[in-house]
């Protein structure tokens, strides 16, 4: 089981990336939460099997269409489960 916190950046709100995210995550058996930051960002805790997180990863790096533009990803692997139930967006 693999805990990271994503910090996503680049052209990811307002173009409809949380709700791909989420979908992605939830396809994937994935908990956790995705959410826009006041600094433009968007955060990503979610934890899960090794080989769906590692899969998530991968495609939050090529975002989901072409008006998103994501720059730089920054993964966080945490060492505790936080014991998220299921995957939301806030």
């Amino acid at each position: 089981m693999k805990c990271v916190q994503m910090i996503v950046g680049g052209k990811v709100q307002g173009v409809g990336f949380r709700l791909s995210a989420a979908e992605k995550a939830r396809k994937l058996n994935l908990v956790g939460f995705v959410r826009n930051e006041a600094n433009g960002t968007v955060r990503v805790d979610l934890e899960g099997e090794d080989n769906q997180v590692e899969q998530f990863i991968k495609e939050v790096k090529k975002g989901p269409n072409a008006q998103v533009k994501v720059k730089n990803v920054d993964v966080k692997y945490l060492e505790k489960q936080q014991g998220f139930k299921k995957f939301e967006v806030r």
